[in-house]
């Protein structure tokens, strides 16, 4: 006999964690399934907005190794400027701790926890879901969140989220001598120039900094190359890099499909990244606990899981959406007119100020596009036409 649970979530990350906690907070039986086994390594730049800290019932800062409030802006390392945003736009985070204070709070919560168990077979039917691990486990339960990342194997058995787009990112962790390491404190440094579209980052830690790039998925080739010239820009090319990796972003644009009767995806596996930032913790948390809920109101028979997506649909990807049009417009005019562009969002402060607003949940993308109606509906339409 397999053990059974009300709700099974695939995938300790933030999106999963989240759910899990949110779940079993609520008196559900949660499993939480994790292909690793935790600490593990996670390839991301760290950035966590302090409007993603808001979301939390519990304090980030015993994780948190430094917070920045300026944001240093080169195009390949010409037009730089910096723009201070007064106090602090984000945390900065090594994703391994991150990802385990959140763990540890679902498991507090009363989730159980099981690593180094990866899904292998998913069967779903009229009374729930059965999942089959590589390791021989089996359990059985009425729902299932599958947060298992962009590459989501889960969400592919269960016939969801197969048309996402996607872009790669590629990221070192770099062991910087002493005084760059210190310069570096405070400040996360953002490359632009990258065509049509894509940016390099440093985002300072206690002992490395997060060095990477994230381009469209066609010149995923060029990454390490992209990155090596970055470092040399940055006069870094012969400090030690502990951990060079690359990973895969999705992005939900439309309707593609995340939730079935018995299965939702959440997070990465759903595509809830932006396309400005191309940042996804923040939609990651948020998705886990619109998935909680969800999964609750199933549960006590006050509506089908499909809701889920409804769900999404509103309270999501307005925000989603008006990201990618700010992306649109933004590196549409980089493109056109580097030098030029460069100079107008140095001179004029409202960019920047907006950005920051937005991380710090003070504003969000969808208010600061309706500020400047012309041109989200000239993108729009543009946007409308490229995806024809």
């Amino acid at each position: 006999m397999s053990p059974e649970f009300d709700v099974i979530v695939v995938g300790a990350g933030p999106a999963g964690s989240s759910a899990a906690r949110e779940l079993a907070a609520a008196g559900a039986r949660v499993l939480l399934l994790d292909r690793a086994g935790f600490p593990r390594y996670k390839a991301c730049g760290g950035g966590i907005p302090r409007r993603t800290a808001r979301l939390l019932p519990f304090p980030i800062e015993p994780v948190v190794e430094d917070d920045v409030s300026l944001l240093d802006i080169a195009w390949r390392g010409r037009y730089r400027f910096v723009r201070d945003s007064g106090e602090p736009f984000a945390a900065m985070v090594m994703r391994a701790r991150f990802d385990a204070l959140l763990l540890e709070h679902a498991r507090r919560a009363g989730a159980e926890f099981r690593p180094g168990s990866a899904v292998r077979a998913l069967e779903t039917g009229p009374q729930g879901v059965l999942v089959r691990t590589d390791d021989g486990f089996a359990a059985s339960a009425s729902f299932l969140v599958a947060a298992d990342g962009a590459h989501s194997p889960v969400g592919r058995m269960a016939g969801l989220g197969g048309d996402l787009a996607e872009c790669a990112a590629y990221e070192v962790e770099v062991r910087a001598p002493g005084p760059q390491l210190r310069a570096a404190r405070g400040t996360a440094f953002i490359e632009l120039g990258y065509r049509p579209w894509g940016y390099a980052w440093l985002f300072p830690k206690a002992e490395v900094l997060s060095i990477g790039i994230v381009l469209p998925p066609g010149q995923a080739g060029t990454m390490k190359q992209q990155v090596g010239a970055y470092l040399r820009r940055l006069g870094l090319e012969s400090a030690p890099a502990d951990i060079a990796k690359g990973h895969k972003i999705r992005f939900r644009r439309g309707g593609e499909a995340i939730a079935s009767d018995r299965v939702l995806l959440a997070g990465d596996a759903a595509g809830l990244a932006d396309e400005f930032t191309q940042e996804g913790i923040y939609y990651a948390i948020e998705s886990g606990r619109i998935a909680a809920r969800a999964a609750l109101r199933a549960l006590a028979g006050a509506g089908p899981l499909t809701a889920y997506q409804r769900d999404i649909d509103r309270e999501v990807m307005p925000e989603l959406r008006a990201a990618r049009l700010i992306a649109y417009m933004f590196y549409g005019m980089l493109g056109r007119f580097p030098g030029p562009w460069m100079r107008a969002t140095r001179a004029v402060p409202y960019l920047w100020d907006a950005f920051f607003a937005v991380q710090r949940g003070e504003s969000t993308y969808a208010r600061e596009a309706s500020r400047v109606p012309i041109l989200p509906a000239i993108a729009a339409r543009r946007l409308a036409r490229a995806d024809a």
